[in-house]
Formats: C-alpha cells, structure tokens, sequence
C-alpha cells in the first residue's frame, strides 16, 4: 500500500476540511435541538445505552458522506460495519458520552475519522456544548478550531493531572478501580469525564498530563491516536506497544510521561 496517501476529494470540489466540518457542524444542530429529558433510552448491554438522537446523527453523517465523497466504506458505532484493507474506510461514533447526554450532563462529543486500511488519515472531535472542534489530518499538526496546540510538556508521572476511563464492565473496570485506589495519592489531580473521545482531545490539547483506559472501541479511540500523535504525543497500548485502531487499551501523553507511566504502572499491575 502507498504509504504517501492523500485523502479522498470531495465531489463538489469543497476542501477537505472544511467539508468535514460543515457536516460536524449540521450533525451539531441536530444534537443541539434534541430534548434529553424526552428522550427513552434504548439498553444495548446491561450498563450500555443508545437513543434514537444517536441513531438520527449517525444516519445522517453516512448519508453526507455518501453525499459528498465518492469512497464511502462506513462503520458506525450503531449500524455497524468492516474495515477494507484496501480502501478508505470512515468511522463515526454519532455520540460519544451517550450516557452523558442522556442525563444532561454537558460533556460529549461527535467523533468522526478516516482511514485508509487500518492507517489513520484524519481525525475530528466535535463538542458541540463548547463549539469546539479538535481535529487533526497525517502530517498536517493537531488543532482546536484554528489554533494549533501540543501535548504537556509535563514529564513524570507524580503530580500529573491524569484523565481515566473506566469501561463499563468487565475485568478492565474492576482492574482500573483498584488501579486509581492505588494511584490517587501520586497524581495532583484526576478526572474521569465519560467521554473518552473528549477526554484524548483534551489530553491532545494540554489540559491533562496523561490519558489511560483499559480497552476502548474503534469508534472511541480513532480520532484520538491521530489527534495526540500530531499534537507531539506519544500514545501506546497497554504493553507499550505503538496504538492502533484495535488496540488492547491506551495510553497516551508526551513520550517521556508515558514511559516513566510504563515502568511505574509495572508494579500497580494495571496492564
């Protein structure tokens, strides 16, 4: 595969970016206009919830790119889908934080990436609540709307300020549960803020130190590892292997955090 790979034009000829966006600030109206409080919750798993705003968002984002692009291999987070190998594959989580939004908490997002194959292309977080979109291109740096921003530059892990996801079940929510325990006394502050998109975005942007979770999806990490990769960062799995799309947890800061994390993390047996 060509490793020089430019990302897929747009039909009408609008620049890429700036056609993204335009669909990330359309999906925006309809997540703004929704009513949480009206809104039934549909269970997919015991402690994993989707509503139809979600369902409504994801549609419609398909339906755009479809539009818009001639390369239109999507994969939802509630329509679902598969990865081509050779060919441009679009990955959209229509909210990420559903549970957030469902109670009215103000904090998630729209997620919406691009790779060829299994190789990340683009990157775009959308907070709708804040008008902020963080987006990121290969090669082409990591920005918050205009303005371009790096990772911290803080470099151990005492006293950093450390943003956690906890999965929703399973062993890696009982193992980061007693891995916090474990680890709250060494950090100067720690967040757990149920969008685990938001929170890479942030950790991108400089306002966390270091960003770990057990194990996410596709659609929760995609935007992210391009995101903290072009802000400086380093993002690895849980063996401090380099991230992926499928890969088994993350963590992610500037490099020399994540490996002073590594050796210390090593003795809390988080991983």
């Amino acid at each position: 595969m060509n490793n020089n790979l430019s990302l897929p034009n747009t039909k009408n000829g609008t620049p890429f970016n700036d056609q993204i966006i335009n669909i990330l600030l359309s999906a925006g109206n309809i997540l703004n206009k929704s009513k949480n409080f009206e809104l039934k919750p549909i269970f997919k798993a015991k402690k994993d919830i989707v509503t139809k705003i979600d369902i409504e968002i994801e549609n419609f984002i398909s339906d755009q790119i479809i539009k818009n692009f001639n390369h239109h291999n999507i994969i939802g987070e509630e329509n679902g889908g598969e990865l081509l190998n050779d060919d441009y594959n679009w990955v959209i989580d229509p909210i990420d934080g559903t549970k957030n939004f469902f109670y009215g908490h103000p904090h998630y997002c729209i997620v919406l990436g691009l790779t060829y194959g299994d190789k990340i292309l683009a990157g775009f977080t959308y907070d709708t609540n804040r008008n902020e979109i963080f987006h990121a291109v290969k090669d082409q740096g990591f920005y918050l709307n205009n303005k371009r921003f790096k990772v911290s530059n803080k470099n151990k892990f005492n006293n950093s300020f450390l943003s956690v996801e906890i999965p929703g079940s399973g062993m890696g929510s009982q193992k980061t549960i007693e891995f916090i325990k474990k680890i709250h006394s060494d950090v100067i502050g720690l967040r757990i803020s149920g969008s685990a998109a938001l929170s890479l975005s942030y950790l991108a942007s400089g306002r966390s130190d270091l960003f770990i979770c057990y194990k996410l999806n596709i659609w929760d990490q995609i935007a992210g590892i391009i995101q903290v990769t072009e802000a400086g960062g380093k993002i690895v799995d849980r063996n401090g292997n380099k991230a992926g799309l499928y890969s088994d947890g993350i963590i992610a800061g500037n490099a020399s955090i994540v490996d002073d994390f590594l050796i210390k993390s090593k003795a809390y047996k988080w991983t």
